[in-house]
C-alpha cells in the first residue's frame, strides 16, 4: 500500500500557515500593548526631565563626583538590562 504524501505535506503546509497567522496576530497585539503602555510614560518622563533639568544642572555643577557616579550607574544598569534582553532572546531563539 502506497501512501499519499503529498495531501500530507498540504495539510501539514495549511496548518503551518494558520499556526504563523495566529502567532503573527499575537506579536502584533503584544507589539501595541508595549508601545500602549510605554509611551504615555516616556512622555511623562520627558516633560519632568524639562522641569527639572534646571535643577539637576546645578546639582550637578554643585557635586561634579556625585553626577559622574550617576551616569556611570545609569550606563552600567543599561547595559545589565541589554545583557538581560539579548541573554533572554538566545534561549528563545535555542
Amino acid at each position: 500500500m502506497k501512501r499519499d504524501y503529498n495531501s500530507d505535506i498540504d495539510r501539514l503546509g495549511r496548518q503551518l500557515a494558520d499556526l504563523r497567522a495566529t502567532l503573527s496576530g499575537q506579536a502584533g497585539d503584544a507589539t501595541g500593548s508595549a508601545a500602549t503602555y510605554i509611551v504615555p510614560r516616556a512622555r511623562q518622563f520627558a516633560r519632568q526631565f524639562q522641569k527639572e533639568g534646571y535643577g539637576l544642572g546645578r546639582a550637578a555643577r554643585g557635586n561634579p563626583s556625585a553626577a559622574t557616579a550617576a551616569i556611570v550607574g545609569v550606563m552600567v544598569l543599561g547595559a545589565a538590562v541589554a545583557w538581560l534582553l539579548s541573554a533572554s532572546g538566545r534561549e528563545k531563539d535555542d
